[in-house]
């Protein structure tokens, strides 16, 4: 098995595998706006068999660079650096699926973060209403030196 098909295999299995994290993400998301903590329990614990899966993925993809002594160039800089029209065409191919899915996970995980800070945002108002906020968990720090504590805004 040479270099394109060791590295194509890999990036093959890298789209599948964030591919399914995209789905189980945009369940997540859903979970979330209805409130369903089982549930949303469940979804974090499959997470992490994929953080697990995707850590084994990188760490062959790191093996099969270094075989070829391109340890320190990017995924990209090996497509471009191959002098095989044919694997250059395929990688760059891998590449591209790959990418898209990148996007795709950051842009869920962008909403995620999102809900999240507005749902955190409304907790810490109503803490503050009922007056509470000074018995709260806070930095003990900031807490002496009368920091407040801030929620970046995103236009809520």
């Amino acid at each position: 098995m040479g270099l394109t098909d060791s590295l194509c295999d890999i990036l093959k299995e890298s789209t599948e595998t964030y591919e399914n994290l995209v789905k189980l993400e945009y369940d997540k998301y859903d979970l979330m706006i209805r409130d369903d903590i089982n549930r949303l329990d469940e979804i974090i614990s499959k997470e992490q068999v994929f953080y697990l899966k995707i850590k084994g993925l990188e760490q062959r993809r790191q093996k099969a660079t270094r075989n070829i002594n391109m340890q320190d160039k990017t995924l990209k800089e090996i497509i471009e650096s191959s002098s095989n029209e044919e694997e250059k065409y395929k990688l760059k191919l891998e590449y591209d699926r790959l990418f898209k899915v990148l996007l795709d996970l950051k842009k869920v995980n962008s909403k995620c973060k999102t809900l999240i800070e507005i749902r955190l945002h409304r907790i810490d108002n109503a803490i503050s209403k009922i007056g509470e906020k000074e018995n709260t968990y806070t930095n003990v720090e900031n807490q002496k030196n009368k920091i407040k504590n801030y929620l970046i805004s995103k236009k809520i």
